[in-house]
């Protein structure tokens, strides 16, 4: 992003955090549920920021802040308690927050867990099943790091793109796009098979350019997530392969509905209930899909705060990252982190 659009839009948030502004950014109320995603914790911030994708990123201090917000002003639950409250059953006289973590990164372990132990804060993480405890990236990392060095050592992908299968239109397009992350987003919205093979030409046209993806991209072992299962931490579905699931075939869906909660329930040895939609992106299908599966509550990344009556299977979330609560000077803001906790 460059900085005239991060000045702009920490402008945006600063002037609204200090006028309580309720036009841009929701605001909860006694008895409404709202649900907090993040995807890493970091030590290295500056790093992270430069070696992922920003927005997936958050520093162990900025997170410890959150943590400290959301502990004063809400009564933090797990995702399954929510639900009792979403649907009526239950009556409460303040807001509730869920802590939600997408993808299942070996950094929440070791940055993210201990701040929510410290502060006896429950979280629930959902798992793309394919790479738990296995040496494999997701998808959006890898691309990332592929775009990165294509885009920086100054490599040509347009044949590597007409090689995976894309059309001469789209792969002229998107050859000559040089701002890494909208580039890594258009080919991340690709059905799993042909993404793979982007993934694979990329590298290939690379060559000795190309050594290793970070080592930061790691995700969970299911040792550690048993581990985590103990100490207040739940764990949902998050299909298996990370895939975008309105771009797969029917048959594909429902295999990766299906089967990643057949895993997850296997590892973990209960019923896995909660469902984060990758990308957030579904569809009828999608929702009949995880009815069908026997899922009781799913989020999606739209931005907006639940509240009784809400659908279960298609919750929204206030999406977090280091930038999201930074202030005009690019530093940490209390009153930007609190406009944009809903507080």
């Amino acid at each position: 992003m460059t900085t005239t659009k991060l000045l702009i839009k920490r402008s945006i948030k600063s002037f609204a955090s200090l006028t309580k502004s309720k036009t841009v950014f929701p605001k909860t109320e006694p008895g409404s549920v709202n649900i907090i995603a993040y995807h890493r914790v970091v030590a290295d911030i500056a790093k992270a920021e430069k070696d992922a994708i920003y927005g997936l990123v958050v520093s162990s201090a900025t997170f410890r802040r959150h943590c400290e917000l959301l502990r004063k002003s809400f009564d933090v639950v797990s995702l399954e308690t929510a639900r009792f409250f979403l649907d009526g059953e239950r009556k409460v006289s303040r807001p509730l927050a869920v802590i939600t973590f997408d993808d299942g990164y070996l950094d929440f372990y070791e940055e993210a867990f201990p701040i929510l132990n410290e502060y006896g804060l429950p979280a629930t993480v959902f798992l793309p099943t394919e790479f738990i405890g296995g040496d494999k990236f997701l998808a959006h990392d890898r691309i990332y790091w592929l775009v990165k060095l294509a885009i920086e050592k100054s490599v040509p992908v347009y044949k590597a793109l007409i090689q995976a299968g894309l059309s001469k239109n789209i792969a002229a397009k998107l050859a000559v796009e040089t701002d890494v992350l909208k580039l890594t987003d258009s080919l991340v919205y690709l059905p799993k098979d042909l993404r793979e093979r982007v993934i694979f030409q990329i590298e290939v046209s690379l060559g000795d350019k190309f050594e290793s993806y970070p080592p930061e991209y790691r995700l969970l072992s299911w040792e550690t997530i048993r581990e985590m299962s103990k100490k207040g931490i739940s764990f949902g579905g998050h299909t298996a392969n990370h895939v975008v699931l309105p771009l797969e075939a029917q048959a594909s869906m429902e295999t990766e509905i299906h089967e990643s909660k057949k895993t997850l329930e296997a590892q973990l040895g209960k019923s896995v209930v909660s469902f984060a939609y990758p990308n957030g992106e579904y569809n009828l299908r999608a929702k009949q899909m995880l009815a069908e599966a026997g899922y009781k509550i799913a989020v999606t990344t739209e931005t907006k705060i639940n509240r009784t009556g809400s659908d279960l299977l298609l919750l929204g979330r206030i999406s977090l990252c280091e930038e999201s609560t930074r202030g005009f000077k690019g530093s940490y803001s209390h009153s930007v982190a609190s406009l944009r906790l809903g507080i």
